[in-house]
Formats: structure tokens, C-alpha cells, sequence
């Protein structure tokens, strides 16, 4: 009996699909944890991962606070974010393939 044919759309099993969100919740806290410090007379909040996309600048007189956002350091989160979440599908997916094959499913 021959194989059945390939599916013309894209599909991901259901335990890949709960793997991702657990890492893309885990990418999403890592870009959303702020990180602290005082420089002269203002308190910098950065967010971002691996890069500091937005920074926060509150001046100690208590004036607005400045914004400052770093494109390129939004890019390279992006990208990181983006390989990461292919590489966790691919290792699922082949990890499930695998088994099946292994089992002469």
C-alpha cells in the first residue's frame, strides 16, 4: 500500500504548537522585564532582549520622561525572536517525526 500523499497546507502537531506559545511567552517576558539603573540625575529604563530596544529616561526633577526607541536593536529582537522560534519548531517537529519512524509508525 503506498504512502499517503503530502498535505498541500502547512499543519504543526498540537504539542508544538503548546511548545511555541510556552517559548514565545517566555521571549515576551524577557523583551518585557525592565531593567534599572541611575545615570547623573535621571533613572533609565531599558526593555528589550537581547538589545535594548526603548529606553525610558526620567529626570530626577520630576520634568517628562523621554523616549527613545533603537530600531535596529527592535530589529535584531525581531530576528532573534524569529530563529528561535524556528529552530524550537524544527527540533519538535523532527523530534516527533523521529519517534513515529522509530516506532514503524
Amino acid at each position: 500500500m503506498p504512502p499517503p500523499p503530502r498535505r498541500a497546507r502547512f499543519q504543526i502537531h498540537l504539542s508544538t504548537a503548546i511548545v511555541l506559545m510556552f517559548v514565545a511567552g517566555g521571549l515576551i517576558w524577557a523583551n518585557t522585564r525592565s531593567k534599572r539603573f541611575f545615570w547623573d540625575d535621571a533613572m533609565i529604563i531599558r526593555f528589550g532582549w537581547p538589545e535594548a530596544a526603548v529606553q525610558q529616561e526620567i529626570l530626577l526633577d520630576g520634568s517628562t520622561p523621554i523616549y527613545i526607541k533603537d530600531y535596529e536593536s527592535l530589529f535584531i529582537d525581531l530576528m532573534t525572536a524569529f530563529i528561535i522560534l524556528t529552530a524550537v519548531w524544527f527540533l519538535c517537529e523532527w523530534l516527533i517525526r523521529w519517534r513515529a519512524a522509530r516506532k514503524g509508525a
